[in-house]
């Protein structure tokens, strides 16, 4: 669980909505990590922990919705806050999506098919890190609130995609010189494409948080321009997310 929580930008039922959805992520997060962990050091007792600890994550996305039905049927919650509830309830939607990339990782090592070379372990282990740090800054950004830190999580995709990118061009040259290995190959690049989707949810998520600080300039020199997936660019006066008092 995440530190440094901004509950005074949001009353009551809004700031335990939003503490929920940073501790989810927060769990998302350790299962990304032990998933890599339990493939890269062929873990099958961390494989089978990620795959228990599955339900809590869907149990934490099963609540976060019906809270946020509830908070907007009593509280009809003003435009901002609106947003912000609506920008939630998306990133728990990545979350989830990240939670079962995670999972797929841990039923690749428990199906026992065969350990990948101790190259492709290591492609897979740097990737996760890239993946896992690209989600734990997505998730400081929902936690504060914070416009330019999302904005470098969406930058910071990109090395991603090209180390994915190079670890899959290397992956395939190996098959080729000893096609003995092309299932274990196989089963790399299918944990090599879940750790790159990975690092596109928490660019999604980051995403949601710059939708929810309508004064971030998204088109300022130097800025992205939306990819697939992104969230249209925040309409309205410039504000805060918090409602008013």
């Amino acid at each position: 669980m995440l530190e440094g929580h901004i509950s005074r930008a949001f009353d009551g039922a809004l700031a335990a909505l939003h503490i929920r959805v940073v501790e989810m992520g927060g769990l998302v997060l350790d299962q990304v990590r032990e998933a890599a962990r339990a493939y890269t050091d062929w873990d099958a007792h961390a494989a089978e922990h990620v795959i228990d600890r599955s339900a809590i994550v869907l149990a934490y996305d099963a609540r976060i919705d019906q809270d946020e039905f509830t908070l907007i049927a009593r509280r009809q919650p003003v435009s901002r806050d609106l947003r912000a509830v609506f920008a939630m309830a998306k990133s728990v939607a990545e979350l989830e999506r990240a939670g079962g990339e995670a999972r797929k990782i841990a039923r690749t090592v428990l199906q026992q098919n065969g350990r990948p070379a101790r190259a492709t372990s290591a492609d897979v282990r740097q990737l996760a890190h890239l993946a896992a740090s690209l989600l734990r800054s997505a998730l400081e950004s929902l936690d504060r609130i914070d416009g330019e830190l999302a904005a470098q999580v969406v930058q910071r995709d990109h090395e991603l995609d090209e180390e994915y990118a190079a670890g899959l061009r290397r992956l395939l040259t190996h098959a080729m010189e000893d096609p003995r290995h092309l299932e274990v190959a196989m089963e790399a690049a299918f944990v090599l494409k879940a750790l790159e989707r990975i690092g596109d949810h928490a660019r999604l998520i980051a995403r949601q948080v710059q939708s929810m600080v309508p004064e971030l300039d998204r088109h300022a020199p130097g800025a992205e321009s939306p990819r697939e997936g992104d969230p249209p660019s925040p309409a309205g006066s410039p504000g805060s997310v918090s409602s008013g008092a």
